[in-house]
């Protein structure tokens, strides 16, 4: 993989939208980053599930917009390491807000628990 030709090699600082527009012009060493993040977070999900037990998880933020390069990966691990009674159970689904009006959102949702 050292050797294996990719657009971020060029670049001094690398963004997390420099990984993503790279995945989205093939670009291997971006996709195998997609799928390396994508495998950790499914194993942290996965242990979510253990001690929440969630009908659905929602992602947010650049999770969304990258989620065609992250939930092949994130399925698949998560899970490969649930527990076998949440195999396949818990869904995951990626927000439609937008990043502005989320956190209002959030904190408007606390209070009217209050």
């Amino acid at each position: 993989m050292s050797d294996e030709p990719s657009t971020l090699r060029s670049l001094d600082k690398i963004t997390s939208k420099d990984v993503y527009d790279a995945a989205k012009e093939g670009d291997k060493l971006a996709l195998k980053i997609f799928d390396f993040t994508g495998r950790i977070l499914g194993e942290k999900l996965a242990d979510f599930i253990a001690f929440s037990a969630p009908e659905a998880i929602v992602l947010f933020g650049g999770l969304a917009r990258s989620q065609e390069f992250l939930t092949e990966p994130i399925l698949k691990a998560m899970n490969e390491n649930v527990l076998p009674l949440w195999r396949d159970k818990v869904q995951l689904v990626y927000s439609q807000l937008k990043e502005s009006d989320a956190a209002i959102l959030g904190a408007s949702a606390l209070a009217w628990e209050l």
